[in-house]
C-alpha cells in the first residue's frame, strides 16, 4: 500500500489572518473553529503562523490580547510542505522541530494545514523515525489529549497554568488561589473557595480502621492508596458514567481536599500517636504541617511548603496524570482514578526522586567532597540524582524558584546542595557534550521539603498531595469530553 500524502489528510480550509490582526481576534476565531492555529497570510503568501502556544506565551509575557498583533508573536517564515509530500516526512519534521501544525502550500498558494493529530491518526503512530522502532516507546512525543490546564515550553524552560506563569503564581498567590485557577480557569476574587475546602478536611475513615491499616506494614504509598480507595467506599461514590457528570467535580474537590488529612493521620498512627484534627484557621499548606506535628508551623516553613505545592500541582501528561485520565475514561469513579494515580506515583521513576536526592547528599556529606563524589558517580555510570528531565531542554523553572526558596531558608544542607549542583552541572556537561542537562525540580524540592520539616518518607505522599490538584482537574476535564482511551500495540 502506498503512503498517504498530505493532500489526503490536510484541512483544506485553514483559518487565516493578516499580520495586523490582534491576538484577541485570532483567539476568538480559533475558539469558534475549534482549531489550534492560524496561518498568517500577506499578499497571498504565508508569512507566519500563530498557535495556541504563541498566544499563551504572549499572555505570560504580559501582552494585552487586544493590543498585541500577530506579526509580533507569530512564528515567521514557518516550514511549509506540499500536498504531494508523504505523512512520514511531515511527522519527522514535526517531531524533530516540536511543531504541531504545518501549512500546506502549492505553487506558492496556501491550500491547507495539517496538524500533528491528523498525522498521528493517519500514520497509526508508525514510522515516525526511520532509525527508531516502529512503536512510540513510552508514548514519547505522542499527543493523547487536549488540555487547557497547563503548558510546558521545554525549550524555553517555562511552565504556565491556564495562562499564568507558574513561578509567578508561586511567588505571589496562595495554594488555594492556584487550586481555584486550575479547577475553574480564573483566579478567585474572594476566599469563598478556600472556605469551601476547609469544610471538607475532616478525616473520612474510622480511626481504628485507619490505625489497623497503618500498623500492617508495607510502603507508605501502598497504605495511602488503600486509604484513598477506602475513602471512596466510605463515601459511597459511584462511577461517574452512571450518574450526573457534574458530581465528578464535587468528588474531585472532596478527595483532593482530604488527602493531607489521610497522609498526616497514617503518619501519626504508624508512630503510635493520635491523629491531629484539621485547624480551620490555617491554609492548606500550614494545616498539613499542623496535622503532622500538632504544632503551628513557623511562617518561613509554611511559605516554603506552599511554594513547593504550587510548583508541583500540575505538569501536563505525566505518568500519574495519564493513569488518572485513563481510569476516568472508563467511566470509573473519581476516587478510583485518584487511587490509580497514587499507584503510579509510588514508582521510583516518577514520584520517588526527591528522597533519593537526599540519600545522595547524605553520601557526599560535605561541600569539599562534592566534585570528587560526582566525578566518581559519572565514571561508574551511576545516575546523579536531580539533573536532566524528559521534557525540559532548558533549566526547569520550578528548580530556579525552589533554589531561591532553599537559600532563603538557609542551613548547611543548602550550602552542600549548591556545591553539588555546581560540580554536577560542570561535570555532566563535560561528560555528555551536546546534551542539555540542567537541575530539575526534584533536586531542590528535596532540600526545601527537608527544611520545611517534611520527613523523608513523606516526600512522595506530599508530592501526591500537591499533584492531586492536577490529577483531579484532569479527571474532570476528561469527564467533560470523554472518549475511552484505548491505544493499540504492535505485535
Amino acid at each position: 500500500m502506498s503512503e498517504l500524502r498530505l493532500g489526503e489528510v490536510m484541512t483544506a480550509d485553514p483559518l487565516t489572518a493578516a499580520p495586523s490582526a490582534s491576538l484577541a481576534e485570532i483567539a476568538a476565531a480559533m475558539r469558534g473553529r475549534g482549531v489550534g492555529s492560524t496561518v498568517i497570510v500577506e499578499e497571498g503568501r504565508v508569512v507566519g503562523i500563530v498557535t495556541e502556544r504563541d498566544a499563551l506565551a504572549a499572555l505570560a509575557a504580559g501582552a494585552h490580547p487586544v493590543a498585541a498583533r500577530a506579526e509580533s508573536w507569530m512564528t515567521r517564515s514557518p516550514l511549509t510542505l506540499s500536498p504531494a509530500d508523504g505523512i512520514t516526512h511531515a511527522l519527522e519534521e514535526m517531531l524533530n522541530r516540536s511543531f504541531r501544525h504545518i501549512p500546506i502550500v502549492d505553487g506558492g498558494r496556501l491550500v491547507g494545514l495539517v496538524s500533528l493529530r491528523q498525522l498521528v491518526n493517519a500514520a497509526r503512530i508508525r514510522h515516525v523515525d526511520p532509525w527508531a522502532p516502529s512503536t512510540a516507546r513510552g508514548l514519547e512525543n505522542v499527543t493523547v489529549a487536549e488540555t487547557a490546564l497547563s503548558f510546558i515550553d521545554g525549550r524555553a524552560g517555562r511552565l504556565v497554568y491556564r495562562g499564568y506563569d507558574a513561578v509567578d503564581l508561586a511567588l505571589r498567590r496562595s495554594f488555594e488561589d492556584v487550586w481555584h485557577l486550575l479547577y475553574h480557569g480564573d483566579l478567585p476574587v474572594d476566599d469563598a473557595f478556600a472556605r469551601q475546602t476547609v469544610r471538607l478536611r475532616d478525616l473520612p475513615l474510622d480511626r481504628d480502621l485507619l490505625g489497623h491499616l497503618a500498623r500492617r506494614g508495607g510502603t507508605f504509598m501502598s497504605m495511602l492508596q488503600s486509604a484513598i480507595s477506602g475513602t471512596g467506599a466510605a463515601w459511597g461514590i459511584r462511577p461517574w458514567h452512571e450518574g450526573n457528570p457534574g458530581e465528578a467535580e464535587d468528588e474531585a474537590l472532596r478527595i483532593a481536599t482530604v488527602l493531607p488529612t489521610l497522609v498526616a493521620a497514617i503518619w501519626r498512627l504508624r508512630a503510635g500517636h493520635a491523629p491531629v484534627d484539621p485547624d480551620p484557621s490555617l491554609g492548606h499548606a500550614a494545616n498539613y504541617l499542623w496535622m503532622l506535628e500538632g504544632v503551628r508551623p513557623a511562617a518561613d516553613r509554611m511559605l516554603a511548603l506552599e511554594r513547593y505545592l504550587i510548583l508541583t500541582a500540575e505538569h501536563g501528561m505525566n505518568a500519574s496524570t495519564f493513569t488518572a485520565r485513563v481510569i476516568a475514561s472508563t467511566g470509573a469513579d473519581v476516587v478510583a482514578a485518584v487511587a490509580g494515580a497514587a499507584g503510579a506515583m509510588s514508582g521510583p521513576l516518577h514520584g520517588g526522586a526527591p528522597s533519593l536526592v537526599l540519600d545522595m547528599l547524605d553520601e557526599i556529606g560535605t561541600p569539599a567532597r562534592a566534585a570528587a563524589c560526582v566525578a566518581e558517580a559519572i565514571a561508574h555510570g551511576r545516575r546523579v540524582m536531580g539533573f536532566g528531565h524528559r521534557v525540559y531542554r532548558a533549566e526547569d523553572p520550578r528548580a530556579r524558584c525552589l533554589r531561591d526558596t532553599a537559600e532563603g531558608l538557609g542551613g548547611e544542607r543548602v550550602v552542600l546542595a549548591r556545591a553539588v549542583e555546581t560540580a554536577a552541572l560542570a561535570q555532566l556537561r563535560a561528560a555528555k557534550p551536546g546534551r542539555a542537562l540542567y537541575t530539575n525540580v526534584e533536586f531542590y524540592a528535596a532540600v526545601v521539603l527537608e527544611r520545611a520539616g517534611i520527613p523523608r518518607e513523606l516526600f512522595t505522599p506530599t508530592f501526591s498531595i500537591s499533584r492531586a490538584i492536577g490529577w483531579t482537574a484532569h479527571i474532570v476535564e476528561q469527564v467533560r469530553d470523554n472518549r475511552l482511551i484505548r491505544p493499540s500495540a504492535d505485535y
